[in-house]
């Protein structure tokens, strides 16, 4: 069963859920698609290129002996080059290598915040674990769809408890340890009227109506540089081995 705590650490348990089972206006794009590839095939087009990959059992990296297998690694990675493929280009070449350090150094950091957040007895509260449960499974019409959904990505309830579980003390870790700092009035503003001067014709929203979006856009900046700032700190006295 794959291990899946750095999909749900970067928020892509519903939509790796969802590919295995979805509902049916998935499985009819589906079937559209593959219409269109054999039609593709039939007329000579060139077929959408496949993302790249690694071996499944390849240790990608050790974090003071736990391992990052390629099979966990491939999740995320396919993810960094499925903006390419969606545009029918492939990653070039010279790009893949550093693409895979950087998908491997953001693993690395994962797992140095979650052995962290073990080390220091963070735990999941049942309730807690219920409220993230009931969450992922708004993302399905029913209760049935979630549960084929689940068998179909090889997991029983209880290992999506244990992954959501780790997830619950990741997060809580980096809100222990990190302090946004209050987003001004003046920084927000300065941020719409920077999109507004470098956007394109069309009409840009009032400020008001995008000024949640942009004060949460400016917090998740700060936090996400607070967390590699952590990360680094916590490599110091780490033994870490990439292989990649």
């Amino acid at each position: 069963m794959r291990k899946l705590t750095y999909l749900l650490i970067t928020g892509l348990l519903i939509v790796v859920l969802a590919a295995c089972g979805g509902n049916e206006e998935s499985s009819n794009d589906k079937k559209e698609e593959d219409t269109n590839t054999e039609e593709q095939a039939q007329s000579g087009e060139q077929e959408q290129p496949e993302v790249d990959k690694v071996d499944a059992d390849k240790v990608v990296a050790t974090v003071n002996g736990e391992e990052i297998k390629g099979e966990d690694f491939n999740a995320l990675y396919s993810q960094s080059q499925m903006q390419y493929v969606q545009m029918g280009q492939e990653v070039p070449k010279d790009q893949l290598d550093q693409m895979k350090k950087q998908v491997a150094e953001s693993m690395v950091g994962q797992e140095l915040i979650l052995q962290a957040a073990q080390e220091e007895d963070i735990e999941a509260s049942d309730d807690k674990i219920k409220e993230e449960l009931a969450g992922i499974k708004e993302g399905y019409e029913d209760e049935k769809k979630f549960e084929a959904a689940l068998e179909q990505s090889d997991m029983t309830m209880e290992d999506l408890e244990k992954e959501i579980a780790k997830n619950i003390q990741y997060t809580t870790y980096i809100d222990q340890k990190i302090e946004v700092d209050e987003v001004t009035e003046e920084e927000m503003k300065e941020y719409y009227d920077q999109a507004k001067e470098q956007g394109t014709s069309e009409e840009m929203p009032a400020y008001e109506d995008v000024k949640p979006q942009i004060k949460k856009g400016l917090e998740d900046e700060q936090k996400s540089k607070k967390t590699q700032e952590l990360v680094e700190k916590l490599k110091k006295d780490a033994d870490v081995k990439i292989n990649i």
